[in-house]
């Protein structure tokens, strides 16, 4: 009653001081405000007539005698002659004063109290409204210091206003709800902290076989300690890099050798029985290898797609439910292998970074399992996205054969936390990988294999090579381009950049149409089989055609005959369509392209085969099938550069490498690992600055063009995963939003002993990842604790205990950190573990001081939402508390929450039609609105 009393004063106080305002002018200084309020008191608030009498009354004495004006001499009366002063919204806001004292406006505002009670905000309460400058009425009410004034005050922003974004937070309930995320906070709990005591004590005991030995910090041993956590993680780096070259070299071997003896078959059946056998063989076996394909998707549809995509997710923190588990990883090596033997146009590069991923991020279950060691710091979440980012940088070194691109690509797409020590880990691992690669690709090869080889793209006949030594034969002609040509290159990343912004647009529609069909499983299946057979076709019947049934004779060209395919003409003479589309994209196509003389192929051969993989493979990417898409981006354009080339009269090769450097910028929007991977492939290492210049320009009119970002990042949109970028989007820097505006007030608290039917009740109602703990009494911030620990701490009933045993401190019982990590369990079996406590459990406490994190990361509501996404993205949290000025937690914010700020800046109509087109939010936001 109090509360509501003091609101109704300020109310009718509040709508004094703007009739004064508008009859005297704005008030400037503190004691007018004071001289004001003082007119009216506290029993004049209850009613409006009163109010307005003496206002009547205060205005004929003011206007009749200046000297009786209870205002001091600087509130002069409107003169008679100007109409008066017209009150803008924004001076009706009482936060915004336009007087000549805005620090005491600015105090007012931070002396306001936003505390809360430990499991409510205040913000759920409608009488308050951060935008109206705090108690007030009703948001919805038209009467003064309402919602009418502060919307209209909000219409006066440039920029979304509070009210707005805490409307679409609480409306939405945050972006990508059926993610979660990992925690890269260092470990500081009090069990983690006796951990180490214990560690030291064991191995200084070890050491000096002293049986009463008393703790004491023992630098040998600590230095043994480290060294021994230091061994096993170079094992592991080493490990990763030696096992992704092997499932590398067996990957890209076995995906060539079913694609090549495909082709060989249908051309034999052409030789023989004629075109139609050929065909029917060619789309036939395809279909084949499309149901195979499937078949693993189906399985786990987890391995589906790239794979770049769900890497960049998880190493930026969010956790994908089973995408790199090892039956996934199988199913995805399966199914790339099976998609590049249909013909499709499909590259081994992303997959095999997913491999790299998968392998790196699950190598930390190796370490051994202990009661006490050392290692446990190896099992930890930021060791696990360390790994996996050791593995990505491993993956695509395996697949370029290039370890300096695997760790600028890691550096670049991958990994969202970047260190020195973890530039060293990815580079040795890299090579190991190479090494690795190179070895057994050497001794299990049928004839010689030289190190030239390993670029994938060279173009060096190898029985050409002097005394079997990896020298470049004589007369080998490079590519070449002068200094002024770097204009021209210019316009073809430009050009380039065009073309992958219309793909990114065409395959995000696409996408759409897909998930609006809402296929069932057997449907997918038909979409893979059909479509393959139809490019099958078109890859078949298109050389056929005589308009592109160009026959060239083999002998005039530079490059192996096995290069070139014959198919429907005469003996030692090739057809150069058949040559581009019936021969390993990786493996030959590209090489031709960039390294064969300019006569080998004509502007209409390059033009229908670039367009032709281009259609295909903007409708294939978003099958239920695993594909990357790096190879068959470089052939498309490096089929457009050199047709540009033979136009204008340039060298062919020098554009061939840089459109296909430019299509792949333009799509995928990678820079410095794209450059390092195209001058290592093609053994042109002075080709750095051109590609350079390619693929800015591509990325620059790529994102001009359509507003978008790379393809990566649309499936990540299209998907509801919760990316944080680096920076925070723009519509938020430049909108005054606070941390405040953009939490989850709905935070449920804990303390440190608790009720397990209460703690149960609050897991089963709460669906978030952290929970505050307070203090009992003051309900002062003391730590954090996971719900993991939380289930984990249910399951062990042995913890257990009585209020009233031992004066209701507890059994004495606790868990240590290996214990607890042996105890862990999913969070699947949540249901389980509620339903096996019985009633006399229930009635029991259980303590959970030992386990949660001391001081954890906090953020004041009256920080602006820029500040805490930025703290939130370079430290890698799973949430961020937000506190009150008595250090009393009001909210939780995480990347559910800060994502939606990519939303600010649009108007409410796009968002409404985002969300019934199930673009942005996940089926679970759906059920949260």
């Amino acid at each position: 009653n109090v509360v509501k009393q003091k609101i109704t004063q300020l109310r009718f106080k509040q709508n004094f001081k703007l009739k004064m305002k508008t009859k005297y002018g704005a008030l400037s200084t503190d004691d007018e405000n004071v001289e004001v309020e003082k007119m009216i008191t506290d029993e004049d608030c209850g009613d409006e007539n009163k109010v307005d009498n003496k206002f009547e009354k205060l205005t004929i004495n003011c206007d009749k005698k200046n000297d009786k004006r209870p205002l001091r001499s600087s509130l002069r009366p409107t003169s008679p002659e100007k109409p008066p002063r017209h009150i803008s919204p924004r001076e009706r806001d009482p936060l915004v004063r336009r007087g000549r004292s805005p620090r005491a406006m600015f105090d007012k505002w931070l002396r306001r109290d936003y505390s809360v009670s430990p499991a409510n905000s205040i913000f759920s309460n409608s009488s308050f409204s951060p935008s109206n400058g705090g108690w007030g009425i009703s948001p919805r009410s038209n009467t003064p210091g309402g919602g009418a004034a502060v919307t209209a005050a909000a219409e006066t922003f440039m920029g979304p206003n509070e009210r707005s974004v805490e409307k679409m937070v609480r409306f939405t309930g945050g972006h990508g709800l059926d993610y979660k995320s990992v925690d890269r906070e260092q470990i500081d709990t009090a069990v983690w902290q006796q951990r180490k005591v214990e560690l030291i004590k064991l191995k200084s005991q070890e050491r000096e076989s002293d049986k009463r030995y008393e703790y004491k910090y023992d630098h040998a041993a600590i230095a043994a300690l480290e060294t021994e956590a230091w061994r096993i993680d170079r094992v592991l780096v080493v490990g990763i890099g030696f096992f992704m070259a092997l499932t590398g070299v067996a990957i890209s071997r076995t995906a060539d050798s079913f694609l090549e003896m495909k082709i060989d078959a249908a051309l034999d059946r052409l030789e023989l029985n004629g075109f139609t056998s050929g065909m029917a063989f060619h789309v036939g076996v395809s279909a084949l290898f499309a149901l195979g394909a499937f078949l693993p998707v189906g399985f786990r549809p987890v391995a589906a797609g790239s794979g770049i995509a769900e890497a960049k997710a998880i190493l930026n923190g969010v956790v994908i439910t089973g995408c790199t588990a090892v039956d996934a990883a199988i199913c995805k090596g399966i199914s790339v292998i099976m998609s590049v033997a249909a013909s499709l146009p499909a590259g081994l590069e992303g997959p095999m970074i997913f491999l790299g991923l998968a392998i790196g991020e699950n190598a930390n279950r190796l370490v051994p399992q202990k009661k006490l060691s050392v290692l446990d710091t190896l099992k930890t979440e930021r060791s696990r996205i360390d790994y996996a980012a050791i593995g990505t940088a491993a993956g695509v070194a395996a697949a370029f054969r290039s370890p300096l691109s695997g760790v600028l690509f890691a550096m670049e797409e991958g990994s969202s936390f970047w260190s020195t020590d973890l530039t060293w880990r990815c580079f040795l691992s890299a090579c190991i990988c190479v090494i690795t690669m190179y070895g057994v690709m050497q001794y299990t090869t049928v004839g010689e294999f030289h190190v030239t080889s390993m670029a994938l793209f060279n173009g060096i006949d190898e029985g050409e090579l002097k005394d079997n030594h990896a020298q470049i034969p004589d007369g080998y002609d490079v590519p070449h381009f002068a200094f002024w040509e770097y204009a021209v290159i210019a316009l073809v990343g430009s050009l380039g950049g065009l073309i992958g912004g219309a793909f990114c647009h065409l395959n995000r529609e696409l996408a759409m149409v897909r998930r609006r069909l809402s296929l069932g499983l057997a449907m997918k299946g038909v979409e893979v089989v059909a479509i393959t057979a139809t490019a099958a076709a078109l890859i078949w019947f298109v050389p056929s055609i005589p308009f592109f049934s160009t026959c060239k004779h083999i002998g005039d060209r530079q490059m192996e005959e096995t290069f070139y395919r014959q198919f429907d003409c005469p003996e030692g003479d090739y057809n150069e369509i058949a040559t581009l589309l019936l021969n390993p994209l990786g493996g030959k196509s590209i090489t031709l392209l960039f390294q064969s003389d300019p006569g080998a192929f004509s502007v209409k051969s390059c033009i229908a085969a670039g367009l032709l993989h281009l259609v295909i493979l903007c409708v294939c990417f978003g099958m239920a099938v695993s594909a990357g898409i790096f190879i068959p981006l470089l052939f498309i354009g490096a089929c457009f550069g050199r047709a540009f080339a033979l136009v204008v009269g340039l060298d062919p090769r020098t554009y061939a490498i840089v459109g296909a450097a430019a299509t792949l910028g333009g799509v995928a929007r990678v820079l410095i690992s794209l450059t390092a991977i195209v001058a290592h492939t093609s053994s042109l290492s002075f080709f750095i600055t051109p590609v350079m210049v390619s693929t800015l320009m591509a990325k620059f009119f790529g994102d001009w063009a359509t507003g978008r970002p790379g393809i990566y990042d649309n499936i990540l949109q299209l998907r509801g995963v919760p990316f944080l970028e680096e920076e925070c989007p723009a519509g938020a820097r430049h909108a005054n939003i606070r941390a405040r505006n953009v939490m989850n007030p709905t935070v449920s608290t804990i303390t440190t002993q608790i009720n397990v039917d209460k703690l149960v009740k609050i897991l089963q109602l709460n669906n978030c990842s952290d929970f505050p703990v307070v203090d009992k009494f003051d309900k002062v911030l003391v730590g954090k604790i996971s719900r993991d620990k939380l289930l984990t701490l249910l399951s062990c009933k042995k913890l257990f205990f009585a209020d009233s045993e031992e004066g209701g401190k507890g059994n004495g019982l606790a868990l240590s950190s290996s214990e607890m990590d042996m105890a862990r369990v999913e969070r699947q079996d949540e249901e389980d573990i509620f339903s096996n406590i019985s009633v006399e459990d229930a009635a029991r406490c259980i303590h959970v001081a030992p386990y949660l994190q001391i001081a954890p990361h906090t953020f004041d509501g009256h920080g602006s939402a820029e500040r805490a996404y930025e703290m939130f993205r370079c430290l890698g949290l799973r949430s961020l508390l937000v506190v009150d000025k008595r250090f009393r937690p009001i909210g939780i914010i995480t990347r559910h929450e800060l994502a939606l700020l990519e939303e600010i800046g649009e108007h409410e109509h796009m968002v409404e039609k985002k969300k019934s087109l199930k673009r942005i939010y996940s089926e679970q936001s759906l059920m949260f609105e």
